[in-house]
């Protein structure tokens, strides 16, 4: 009967489709402009609450800072520059399942751009 209870407990689980990790590769696609879209990949590993790793948007990658992984929320910032001028892209995302989304805030004071966000997980080959 032990064993019974504990393989019904698994299903629940994974029916609720969360997980306690971000670590991982992750693919999401911005809308710049009304004609320009960039497609990004992120690499994290998580280690407690502290989150780490790479974004990478058209061969140029870049360490993240102050990742933080908390309560099912994510936050991270990436340093970029433009045109001479250095700023922040702030990131915020909620972890569902295999997915975050959210919201990121770019550039400085009066020319923030907020932007919506959805990263999927992606899922590596099982070995044979």
């Amino acid at each position: 009967m032990v064993a019974g209870a504990g393989l019904a407990a698994e299903p629940v689980e994974k029916a609720s489709g969360t997980t306690n990790s971000v670590t991982g590769k992750w693919t999401y696609t911005l809308e710049v402009s009304l004609d320009t879209s960039l497609d990004f990949t992120a690499e994290f590993k998580q280690d407690g609450e502290h989150v780490t790793g790479f974004v990478t948007v058209q061969e140029l990658k870049t360490a993240i800072e102050k990742g933080r992984f908390k309560d099912g929320q994510l936050t991270f910032e990436i340093p970029r520059e433009y045109g001479g001028v250095k700023f922040m892209s702030r990131y915020a995302g909620k972890l569902t399942g295999d997915k975050i989304v959210g919201k990121i805030v770019s550039g400085t004071a009066p020319l923030e751009r907020n932007y919506e966000w959805e990263a999927k997980r992606t899922k590596t080959p099982a070995k044979p």
